[in-house]
């Protein structure tokens, strides 16, 4: 009984170099051997939270609120939101309030200018009427006294004129060379004094009379002279015009500054209440913001549990703003926990991959007389369901077993993990003699069966070689046949055994068949996780190529066979992902001469 637990020792270094620094770092496994020193030969992938490898290739959880340090954010700069709301309305009633009182202003100037032209031009017109009415008046008066030259009468005329009418200054009345013959101001008797001439024409001028603006009205005077017309000049004073324009300035001035004043009073109030009003409602927008950003804080800090309230009259934004915040805070939460389970998981699946990988063999060939024997798992996901086994049930024969459980992961990584030790307690149950293929797929179908409680099935290949003369017997269930090639005349044959899938029942029935091997014979198991690699177009690699990359490298050692393959399909599926686990089995059978 002592025989059939011998592992088989690992067989010296082939002559042939090793491309494990070629491999992928997915693909590069250990070896085991009969002390018990262990190195995997299945494949460790990257999982898919994205985090980094720890020690001893455990991958640990970095929370993302432990990350780093919270920002300090009491340095931070500048005005607070109700401070710039302030500040920015204050400044715009200011502005407002100017421009109005500037409108008012300029409004007001422009009626009383536009008052002071029309009194202006009303007066004008009203002086010019008046003088033309007294000038015309005098003219028809003093004609007869100009042509008697009664000059006395016409000073009294023009002196009563004066009198009667504050507004007329002076009257003077000239004779057609332009002589003075009559004035209100009482003029010496030489009628021959110097004079301006004035031309005997109907005119108003502008001119000055003791200090006072005046309107000079000239009526021409025909009373039949042969020298020509006489000439009426009344001075009419502009200065009751001149008052009214003043009092209209004063008046202008006093409204001006009392609108001024009731507009700098009602700005004065439109900033008081407009900065009351911005005040409290800045305040009930910036409040709910304080708290969220609070909260915001406490989460950052690691609070899960920090919730913003309902922000009532802060604005529809706000508002939203909170409740996105607290359905943010509960998705954060819900990530987390995820990410803490999915960080437990990894561990479980960390230990399944070091259960799985200690229990297969190395990825170093072993040789056992004349059969030398290399096999690699390489799992798409980070554990597999496909195993390979190799063990001695003597000195001359040799146990060599594949299988694949369908599906991959966790859960079929336990299954293949529960077979390979079932097909090793299988061995050692009964005597070496007794131990055959049928025997070994019934007792490890059976093994599968309860294990699996009919919930995950395995198709599976295993073979007893006798070294001594080649002779194998070899069942399998639902497993791809192996391919057989030998070297020396380049004949191309395959292992063929049909059988239920493993686990099904534990009342499956399998058989076996016998084969014999010849020198130069290379065997080559593998599982569909090869055959069914696809290219990019979708095309399978299939045993047409998986026969032909074995014919083109026969003539390397089992191992390099067996990662020429690999490369192969690795080659033939440039740029896809790994859909299923893979694995390959190389046994050469080359005896001595």
């Amino acid at each position: 009984m002592s025989s059939t637990n011998t592992r088989l020792k690992s067989a010296p270094p082939s002559d042939a170099p090793s491309d494990d620094a070629a491999l992928p770092p997915s693909e590069r496994t250990g070896t085991q051997d009969v002390t018990g020193t262990r190195e995997s030969t299945a494949t460790r992938l990257t999982g898919p939270l994205g985090m980094g490898q720890g020690e001893g290739g455990t991958r640990t959880l970095i929370a993302p609120l432990e990350a780093g340090e919270l920002p300090n954010v009491a340095l931070i700069k500048g005005l607070r939101l109700d401070q710039i709301l302030l500040l920015t309305t204050g400044v715009l009633v200011v502005l407002i309030v100017g421009l109005l009182a500037a409108l008012s202003v300029a409004s007001t100037q422009s009626q009383f200018e536009e008052t002071a032209l029309v009194s202006k031009e009303r007066i004008q017109e009203q002086a010019r009427e008046l003088g033309q009415t007294v000038g015309q008046t005098i003219a028809l008066t003093s004609a007869t006294n100009l042509r008697d030259n009664n000059y006395a009468f016409l000073e009294e005329v023009a002196g009563s004129i004066v009198k009667t009418n504050p507004n007329i200054l002076r009257v003077q009345i000239f004779d057609p060379d332009g002589v003075r013959m009559a004035d209100s101001e009482g003029a010496s008797e030489d009628k021959e004094d110097a004079a301006p001439v004035r031309r005997a024409e109907r005119r108003m001028v502008s001119a000055f009379y003791q200090g006072q603006p005046i309107s000079e009205i000239q009526e021409p005077i025909d009373y039949g002279s042969s020298s020509g017309k006489g000439l009426v000049v009344i001075s009419y004073s502009l200065g009751g015009l001149q008052k009214q324009l003043e009092a209209l300035e004063q008046d202008k001035r006093a409204t001006v500054r009392a609108n001024t004043l009731r507009m700098l009073g009602l700005g004065l109030g439109f900033v008081v209440l407009a900065g009351v009003l911005v005040a409290y409602q800045s305040r009930r927008i910036t409040r709910p913001l304080g708290m969220l950003t609070s909260k915001v804080m406490q989460l950052a800090a690691g609070n899960l549990g920090a919730r913003a309230g309902t922000a009532q009259g802060a604005g529809r934004e706000v508002v939203t703003l909170g409740v996105v915040f607290n359905h943010m805070a509960e998705r954060i939460k819900v990530l987390l926990e995820d990410v803490r389970a999915k960080a437990q998981l990894e561990r479980e699946v960390s230990l399944a991959r070091t259960v799985q990988e200690t229990l297969l063999p190395g990825r170093e060939g072993v040789q056992v007389g004349p059969l030398r024997i290399a096999g690699l798992v390489i799992t798409a996901d980070a554990c597999g369901g496909d195993w390979w086994f190799r063990a001695a049930l003597d000195e001359r024969r040799v146990v060599i077993g594949i299988g694949d459980v369908t599906g991959h992961g966790l859960s079929t990584s336990l299954v293949a993990t529960s077979a390979t030790s079932g097909f090793a307690s299988a061995m050692t149950l009964r005597e070496p003699s007794q131990v055959n293929a049928q025997m070994l797929i019934t007792a490890l179908n059976v093994t599968l069966a309860n294990v699996g409680r009919g919930e995950h099935q395995m198709s599976s290949a295993l073979a007893v070689i006798d070294v001594s003369n080649g002779y194998i017997d070899y069942a399998a269930g639902a497993h791809p046949s192996a391919v057989v090639f030998n070297k020396h005349s380049g004949q191309l044959a395959s292992l063929p055994a049909r059988g239920p899938l493993l686990g099904a029942s534990v009342a499956s029935q399998f058989t076996s068949r016998q084969a014999q091997l010849r020198p130069g014979d290379v065997v080559v198991w593998f599982t569909d996780g090869l055959t069914e690699a696809r290219d990019g177009a979708g095309k399978l690699y299939g045993t047409q190529r998986l026969a032909a990359a074995i014919q083109a490298h026969s003539h390397l050692s089992a191992e390099a066979l067996r990662d020429a393959v690999l490369a192969d399909a690795r080659a033939f599926s440039a740029g896809q992902p790994q859909r299923d686990d893979i694995t390959v089995v190389v046994a050469e059978f080359s005896p001595a001469a």
